[in-house]
């Protein structure tokens, strides 16, 4: 049993040592990369690649999005590319950097159709006259790099200071490298042979080479891949008047269709009423107009002598003459005046004079 055990365990280790064996000498260590989606930076920043390429060799570059003075403290022998649209540069940083330009810097842009841009108005190089859309391989290969996109045309001063070109004065160029002062321009119709993927081509690597060839290795190269705008009041009030001036109109219209028409003054609302005046009121005005108001004043009368007799039984037998002098002296009125109230009215204004003559001997106690 004991050299049985012993076997058992010889044959499992030669077993291992076996399998060990063959995944050794059939193993083979590989590097893959896998590539994935740009995350972050890399998103963002179209020359985020060209800027970790100049950092490993040695270049000191820096991406940005604005052109402020407290960021971008330019100096002469810096190489500042302005990969956003140059007309969203204002004029006060379009002077200072024509200024550094001529002070030994080197920028590069792309004018596309900014023509009257203030910088490019401020370098004053080029032609406002329009041309067309154009493409240039940057190498031989069937598969290189193109630089695509409008060209542009060079006044004639600045076409003869040109020491690097891709294109020509008649057609436009593609390209133009043009000494002003002691420093550079570089004009372009477009950035993307540095932008991305675009430079794992070696006709973009050798092109973005030469270009940022005349300040290399002289100072700080800043890549502004895109410009902080401006405030937004002031970007509205600039150019967002014509859509204040819309939005004013289309208020204007909907408090004219919602607020009341103009037009004769409405009467003034009804107060509110009693309903059981109303009813007396229009039914003493048909019986008036019925019999000229005759009913009224006898009901008028036999009120006040059914109250009289209630009041003062002894009355029940007075008529005449001494009826009115007894109802003269408990309304403190005069005689003829109580005898005309019992009368017959002639008239509108003698039935009110006597409605109000028999309303007061009603009243008094």
């Amino acid at each position: 049993m004991k050299h049985r055990g012993l076997l058992v365990a010889v044959l499992v280790l030669l077993g291992a040592g076996l399998l060990a064996g063959v995944f050794l000498a059939t193993f083979e260590r590989r590097d893959v990369v896998e590539p994935t989606p740009p995350r972050g930076m890399a998103l963002s920043n179209p020359f985020f690649a060209l800027e970790q390429v100049l950092r490993n060799m040695g270049e000191p570059a820096a991406s940005l999005t604005t052109l402020d003075p407290a960021q971008v403290p330019l100096q002469p022998g810096d190489t500042v590319l302005v990969g956003a649209d140059a007309g969203r540069i204002d004029a006060e940083t379009a002077a200072r950097l024509a200024s550094w330009v001529r002070q030994g810097g080197h920028l590069l842009l792309a004018p596309g159709a900014g023509a009257r841009a203030p910088v490019v108005v401020a370098l004053g190089l080029l032609d406002p006259h329009p041309t067309g859309f154009a493409c240039s391989r940057l190498g031989d290969a069937p598969k290189a790099a193109s630089l695509c996109g409008l060209r542009f045309r060079l006044k004639p001063a600045a076409a003869q200071a040109a020491d690097a070109a891709i294109g020509n004065a008649d057609d436009g160029y593609l390209f133009a490298r043009v000494a002003v002062g002691r420093g550079h321009v570089s004009l372009l119709a477009s950035f993307v042979p540095l932008e991305r993927l675009q430079l794992k081509q070696v006709e973009a690597q050798r092109f973005a080479w030469r270009l940022l060839a005349p300040n290399r290795g002289q100072g700080q190269i800043y890549l502004v891949y895109a410009l902080d705008g401006q405030p937004f009041l002031q970007l509205l009030a600039t150019r967002g008047w014509p859509a204040l001036l819309a939005l004013a109109l289309l208020l204007a219209a909907w408090m004219a269709m919602r607020s009341a028409r103009l037009g004769p003054l409405l009467p003034a609302p009804t107060p509110h009423r009693r309903a059981l005046l109303e009813h007396v009121q229009a039914a003493g005005e048909f019986l008036y107009r019925r019999d000229g108001g005759r009913s009224l004043h006898q009901l008028a009368c036999e009120a006040v002598l059914a109250r009289l007799r209630r009041r003062d039984p002894a009355c029940v037998r007075l008529n005449g003459e001494a009826l009115y002098q007894r109802l003269a002296e408990r309304g403190g009125l005069d005689a003829a005046q109580v005898a005309q109230a019992f009368q017959s009215p002639a008239n509108a204004q003698a039935f009110r004079a006597s409605l109000i003559t028999l309303a007061r001997l009603r009243s008094r106690p």
